[in-house]
């Protein structure tokens, strides 16, 4: 394929692997000289903060939590570990907070009655006590008394929204210094998507980051087999949202999974998976990644199905893929 300019490269750790794994894969990124670390809080495997904090200390890449749910912390404590992070390793820290997973959320009877006026006022409460402020009110989903943080960053990390739909992603332009993007978000959704946030105003550094399911293997078919029922899980979970309508299959998703999803995921279109993951060959990999740079992503993070040894993934993505890419892209 023709050399194109890439996005930052990175993985995304967390509910797909153990906390030693974890360790494992973070080194493994490292060495094959990928760009940044991102990591889940998905209900009930690893800790965001605590794994952030380990892979701060044996690292020397950048490591986003992306993201934690805005109503799962007083947003004074988020505060606090974020700033204690930051002020441990300066400008390594990329802190996301989001939505979160409805049902996770009904288990623990946090889900808020205004879901993005959650986010927006824990993104703001977060700006401010990292700012060195005192944080005072009556919020959508917490109350603040004249809280402070005894140890305010130096240089507060940026802040981002994981969000997808149009309202929220104006939310984020406004709000954040950057957008992380779930699973499944194709070239055609990531174009749509900074659309909206050049829109809605978001500066010329606002980042985005998309999460995108990856498997390398020289049959292409045997990729897609591999990757086919972590795809279909996410895919048929919640066939209609943005990203499903925005990329044109939401009627069709939504069929499939009226099937049941175990009954549907063979059926999935194999173009489907070519669209919305970095699957294939390395060549179709490589392609996948530039389209995706192109469309407006400055970083991809990758995800590998959880019975794939994710060192041996990243070392084939170091050795057969990253070569055919070219430099990589500045923040737009």
């Amino acid at each position: 394929m023709t050399r194109a300019v890439r996005p930052a490269l990175g993985l995304v750790l967390g509910s797909s692997q153990s906390p030693q794994d974890i360790l494992t894969a973070a080194a493994a990124a490292e060495r094959a000289g990928l760009d940044e670390l991102w990591l889940g809080e998905d209900y009930f495997f690893t800790g965001a903060f605590a794994t952030a904090a380990t892979l701060l200390a044996t690292t020397r890449l950048p490591v986003g939590v992306g993201i934690v749910p805005a109503t799962t912390r007083h947003p004074a404590v988020t505060a606090m570990e974020v700033a204690t992070l930051a002020g441990l390793h300066p400008g390594r820290l990329r802190a996301g907070i989001g939505l979160g997973v409805p049902e996770w959320l009904d288990a623990m009877e946090l889900r808020p009655r205004s879901p993005l006026g959650a986010v927006r006022d824990t993104l703001r409460g977060l700006r401010t006590l990292l700012g060195g402020g005192a944080l005072s009110g009556e919020f959508t989903s917490f109350t603040a008394h004249e809280i402070r943080l005894e140890h305010p960053p130096a240089t507060p990390p940026p802040l981002y929204a994981g969000v997808g739909g149009p309202k929220a992603l104006r939310l984020s332009a406004a709000e954040a210094d950057g957008t992380v993007l779930s699973v499944l978000a194709g070239p055609d959704y990531v174009r749509w998507a900074r659309e909206q946030l050049t829109e809605a105003g978001a500066h010329a550094g606002h980042r985005v980051v998309v999460y995108a399911m990856c498997m390398i293997d020289d049959d292409r078919d045997a990729a897609r087999a591999a990757l086919r029922e972590l795809f279909g899980l996410y895919l048929l979970s919640g066939p209609r949202n943005p990203m499903s309508e925005v990329q044109g299959i939401a009627d069709e998703a939504e069929v499939l999974a009226a099937r049941g999803i175990e009954a549907a995921i063979p059926d999935i279109p194999d173009e489907w998976l070519d669209r919305l993951a970095v699957v294939g060959t390395p060549d179709d990999c490589a392609r996948r990644l530039a389209d995706l740079a192109e469309a407006g992503a400055d970083a991809v993070a990758l995800a590998f199905p959880a019975d794939q040894p994710i060192d041996t993934m990243v070392e084939r993505l170091a050795a057969d893929v990253i070569p055919l890419l070219g430099a990589t892209a500045g923040a737009r």
